[in-house]
């Protein structure tokens, strides 16, 4: 019985090193190609949830996942070029890399900057056509299961048009659509929910707050009737002091998937943070 338990083990074990690898950049394009590519695939984030993509400096270590990968996943509009600059090109990878700028075109926003915002993520919409278009990239890598892939996409962007449908009526319950940012101009949310943005607290993210714009920000809050400052969840102890100085609360945004590896739950639990910073009862 024990030597019969232990080989069961070790065939799983063996079937879980066979699966084919996918390697995306960051945690939310992980969880889109986990339910583009099914149990077949093995998926896995290079940068940790809750860190810093522009800032990540990859590993001898990436390299070797990157290397094994049947598909990597990149976001581009300069969040993640370090993929290509650090790990591929440098090591003359083969990998085959999608990138989801190449399914969004029009769909990208500039930040205040004019340059590309690269946090298309944060737009559901906008991710019915990364899941087709990474349906049919794994469908390259793996012939045989391509109908499959393109079958799972089609049922998950039904879920990505429900999930944009349950924010939309939870933001249209809220008494304005107007809102103070902090360090992140949420572009995308603002864009497809048709929110305003009134003042946007360091557009420059690696900058602390000079007092003139903490006078502005709070002069804007007390002029709109909010009570909270939007800020990114991994900003939570800096937006938290400085929620604190302008005698808001923070309502803070999951954008890289701390709190969960579920697409569709983390942007769920989102709208709702969303709604109640402009107001909506619980």
């Amino acid at each position: 019985m024990k030597r019969a338990l232990v080989l069961l083990i070790l065939l799983a074990g063996l079937a879980l090193a066979e699966r084919p690898l996918a390697v995306a950049t960051i945690p939310p394009y992980a969880a889109l190609a986990r339910a583009v590519l099914g149990d077949g695939w093995r998926v896995e984030s290079l940068v940790p949830p809750g860190a810093n993509p522009h800032v990540f400096s990859p590993t001898p270590a990436d390299v070797k996942k990157v290397a094994r990968a049947r598909l990597v996943i990149m976001n581009g509009l300069g969040l993640d070029g370090w993929l290509l600059d650090k790990l591929v090109r440098p090591n003359n990878l083969g990998a085959r890399v999608y990138r989801a700028e190449d399914s969004l075109g029009p769909l990208v926003r500039p930040l205040p900057s004019g340059a590309p915002d690269p946090h298309v993520w944060s737009d559901p919409v906008a991710m019915t056509f990364v899941v087709c278009d990474l349906a049919r990239a794994a469908g390259e890598a793996d012939p045989e299961n391509a109908a499959a892939y393109l079958e799972r996409a089609r049922a998950y962007k039904l879920q990505l048009f429900e999930l944009d449908r349950a924010i939309r009526e939870r933001l249209a319950a809220a008494p304005t659509n107007r809102f103070v940012a902090y360090k992140n101009p949420f572009t995308y949310l603002a864009a497809r929910y048709d929110l305003e943005r009134v003042y946007l607290i360091t557009p420059n993210p690696a900058a602390q707050p000079s007092p003139r714009e903490l006078a502005e920000a709070a002069k804007m809050l007390a002029r709109s009737g909010l009570g909270y400052l939007v800020a990114p969840l991994q900003l939570e102890a800096e937006a938290a002091r400085v929620a604190r100085s302008l005698g808001v609360k923070p309502a803070l945004i999951d954008l890289l998937n701390q709190t969960g590896d579920d697409y569709l739950a983390v942007w769920e639990a989102n709208g709702r943070v969303l709604a109640r910073a402009l107001g909506a009862e619980e």
